[in-house]
């Protein structure tokens, strides 16, 4: 399903780090051509290397985003 990238969100991880076998994920807030709207926990690393950004069209497949 295609979506625009509406808005990355940091996850507040309080006083703690999470694991380091853990990647930190961010909230990336997704928004259907209808104007609906979804939250994806998603890998930092993962966007970062993708280039995907704020208001970049999407592809969200099993799980994975893939920029357009």
């Amino acid at each position: 399903m295609k979506y625009k990238i509406f808005r990355i969100e940091e996850q507040m991880y309080g006083c703690e780090e999470p694991p380091a076998d853990q990647p930190i994920l961010v909230d990336v807030v997704l928004e259907s051509v209808d104007g609906t709207q979804r939250m994806l926990p998603y890998p930092d690393e993962a966007l970062r290397r993708g280039g995907m950004e704020e208001g970049d069209s999407v592809e969200l497949t099993d799980g994975i985003l893939h920029k357009v």
